[in-house]
């Protein structure tokens, strides 16, 4: 056992570099189906319910194991089993190039995701072995914005392979080999380092973390808005693609190009959300500020046919992407939370971004099966954000009483942008919207 808090800078930053690529290509495996849904549609025949099923699927599974899976995984050695669950990822991408029917595709969705959502708390674990606490916030920053800008290149270079490979089932299989070599690079790299002081804060996790949904009612208001805002995310992901080839004119390797200018844009706004004072102080407005952003470019996009206009649209939907960061950072600014509260809180804010992310392209399929118009379907959900309104307004509210002081947090990864999120200080702070992180 180490003594020391630091670890080798070399090794440290090769760890953070191999895990966050993990996270981004298996974020990308779950998220390039809009872009080949409309090959997959024609190839199965697929009604609109059923592509907004296959869209959703993966998220819905995640919705109901998450915390379950990760309270499983925190048991076991971090380094392996995300060894393990990312070999999982790159696996049931290879069953998706494979499957001949629907059920198949399907069962490799939702093993994609199953395996995904499992690696958040053994990720914890190693990002609080290696990374000193002092350098959890800019890690956390750095996270963020390394995975936007992998999942931005997958969906600008996913058009190009489907082009090259031939088809939707060449290119899955490309993406899990991609998956696969990645992981064997985190195989080389990664490691467990466990210190005198990591394992004193391991051992003094004693209670039941899962109060922490009943004491603490900020959870799900946070959880509200995230929920609202995902669904409406997830929707226009998955049938914007289909709506731009097929009726605004715009090609689909632009439609790719569109979602990634989205995540390039959101990568160095999740990074400032959490660096400039001004913007930490005022995180509610932030939330509301972004909310507005989301429902001007959703709503423009399903209209707009000028290929300027779109790509100016896309990018202010990628600046309204800050509020993901923002709301995963508050949970460790509830007062009173308890350390290991906080992982659970984590995983409850993981489930309100897939049970959002599962509902929003059920519902934009249902709404074209019932209206025979995408348009339509489209525009109802980009008002979605709404409910992020409604929940940073409640939470600016509950903020204006005086809270008891905070508990000393351990360091937490967050996802689906998955990173790492920073350890509040002991002192009281009555304001949620006035913590800066460290």
């Amino acid at each position: 056992m180490q003594t020391t808090l630091e670890s080798p800078r070399l090794r440290r930053w090769a760890i953070v570099g191999s895990l966050t690529s993990c996270v981004g290509t298996s974020l990308s495996v779950i998220f390039i189906i809009g872009i080949l849904l409309p090959d997959i549609s024609d190839e199965m025949d697929l009604s609109p319910l059923a592509q907004g099923m296959l869209g959703s699927s993966v998220l819905i599974a995640n919705l109901i194991f998450c915390i379950p899976a990760n309270l499983i995984t925190s048991k076991f050695r971090p380094w392996r089993m995300v060894t393990l669950l990312f070999l999982g990822v790159g696996g049931s991408a290879l069953l998706q190039s494979w499957s001949p029917v629907l059920a198949a595709l399907f069962v490799g969705r939702v093993g994609a995701g199953l395996f995904f959502t499992s690696t958040q708390s053994p990720r914890a674990l190693i990002i609080q072995q290696w990374i000193p606490r002092h350098r959890i916030s800019f890690t956390n920053g750095l996270s963020f914005a390394g995975i936007d800008l992998i999942m931005g290149l997958a969906f600008l270079v996913t058009p190009q392979f489907q082009e090259l490979a031939g088809g939707w089932r060449e290119t899955f299989f490309i993406w899990s080999m991609i998956s696969f070599g990645l992981t064997i690079v985190w195989m080389i790299v990664g490691g467990e380092r466990v210190t005198e002081e990591y394992a004193a804060r391991t051992r003094s996790e004693t209670s039941s973390p899962l109060n922490a949904l009943r004491n603490y009612k900020q959870l799900w208001i946070m959880g509200m808005g995230m929920g609202g805002s995902m669904a409406a995310q997830a929707g226009f992901q998955n049938f914007w693609p289909t709506l731009a080839e097929d009726e605004l004119g715009l090609s689909r390797a632009f439609a790719g190009l569109a979602l990634g200018a989205t995540t390039f844009a959101a990568a160095p706004t999740d990074f400032l959300a959490n660096s400039i004072p001004t913007l930490i102080r005022r995180r509610t407005l932030v939330l509301m500020v972004c909310a507005v952003l989301s429902i001007i470019s959703l709503t423009g996009m399903v209209y707009a046919t000028s290929s300027p206009v779109v790509l100016a649209l896309a990018v202010i939907k990628g600046f309204s992407f800050a509020f993901f960061p923002v709301l995963m950072i508050m949970v460790f600014l509830i007062p009173g939370i308890k350390p290991r509260e906080i992982g659970i809180g984590m995983s409850f804010m993981e489930t309100s971004i897939w049970g959002g992310s599962a509902i929003g392209p059920i519902l934009v399929g249902g709404l074209q099966q019932l209206t025979d118009n995408l348009q339509t379907a489209l525009l109802v959900s980009g008002f979605l954000p709404v409910l992020l309104i409604v929940s940073a307004a409640w939470l600016s509210i509950r903020d204006r009483s005086p809270a008891p002081p905070l508990a000393e947090a351990p360091t937490v990864v967050s996802m689906p942008h998955t990173a790492v999120a920073p350890t509040p200080s002991p002192e009281p702070r009555p304001r949620l919207s006035t913590r800066k992180s460290k």
